[in-house]
């Protein structure tokens, strides 16, 4: 019965890391392309001129805000993650 249960559970662990690792990949590359995309948005308005107008800068001003929010999401994560490796360090 232990056995079993043993079993059921490695499996379980497994399973469940396999799904973890999946899911930070997707993660990653998403945090990639907000980068990317910010990257971008930097070089295209180099001038200004996409926020000087106004229809069009209010589109691109929100796109702008929607990177800086995607961004320190990430950022947030990351350095939960920093600050639980330094601390393993440590001891």
């Amino acid at each position: 019965m232990l056995g079993i249960i043993s079993i059921f559970l490695i499996m379980l662990v497994y399973y469940s890391l396999k799904r973890i690792t999946m899911y930070e990949e997707i993660i990653l590359q998403v945090n990639d392309k907000i980068e990317y995309v910010n990257a971008q948005l930097k070089l295209i308005d180099e001038k200004g001129t996409f926020e000087a107008d106004d229809e069009v800068g209010f589109f691109f001003e929100e796109l702008k805000e929607i990177g800086k929010l995607l961004d320190n999401l990430f950022e947030e994560v990351e350095d939960d993650a920093n600050s639980k490796k330094e601390e393993k360090k440590e001891e």
